[in-house]
């Protein structure tokens, strides 16, 4: 029906240890990452998207806005087409995790966690499909350990209608989740790392 595109991607990585207190490396880090649109949209309104992400048991990445200068905060970056606008890029709250080493709590996201975009729709787009390109850095990390960051591509497909046609909302259940409004302009796509999966 159009209504919306979900992608998952997935990686299983073996990283080198970077900070920490030891350099032991796990078996493997796994992450899934769906990419969600909300639905079809009309030209010159505002369409809205979302990553969900899902670590594996016993890890967790840093947040976008780390506590330790030290370590890597995570980022979505897009590269809009023309005739899209990136208006923001709304990350969740963080959890506090103790960290062994560490003098304070890090601000981390675990396990399961979504991450919103939204973008306008120039008034004159014509209808048809609209790929926007993004790129998510993390620096995943274990109880006792930091690995070094990581870099997911990503991709949203939005369809866009004719004005006269119906736009309805789909995945109702995450979006609600998602605090749009109070996000900040995306930048672009960060350099890739030298271990990173892509579509």
């Amino acid at each position: 029906m159009g209504l919306e595109v979900r992608r998952t991607f997935t990686v299983a990585l073996i990283a080198v240890a970077t900070i920490g207190m030891s350099q032991a490396v796990p078996p493997g880090f796994r992450i899934d990452i769906d990419t969600v649109v909300e639905g079809p949209v009309r030209p010159g309104s505002a369409a809205r998207v979302a990553l969900k992400v899902t670590l594996a048991e016993g890890f967790h990445v840093q947040s976008n806005q780390p506590r330790d200068p030290t370590l890597i905060a995570t980022v979505l970056g897009v590269e809009p087409p023309p005739g899209v606008r990136a208006i923001e890029v709304v990350f969740p709250k963080t959890v506090d995790f103790a960290q062994q080493g560490s003098s304070q709590p890090l601000a981390v996201f675990e396990r399961e966690f979504l991450i919103g975009a939204q973008f306008q729709i120039d008034p004159r787009q014509p209808p048809g499909d609209v790929v926007i390109p993004g790129r998510l850095r993390y620096q995943a990390c274990a109880d006792k350990v930091c690995f070094r960051p990581m870099t997911a591509d990503v991709s949203w497909t939005i369809r866009v209608v004719p004005k006269s046609d119906r736009a309805p909302a789909a995945h109702v259940d995450v979006f609600r989740q998602i605090a749009f409004g109070r996000g900040t302009p995306p930048p672009g796509l960060p350099p890739p790392s030298a271990a990173s999966v892509s579509s």
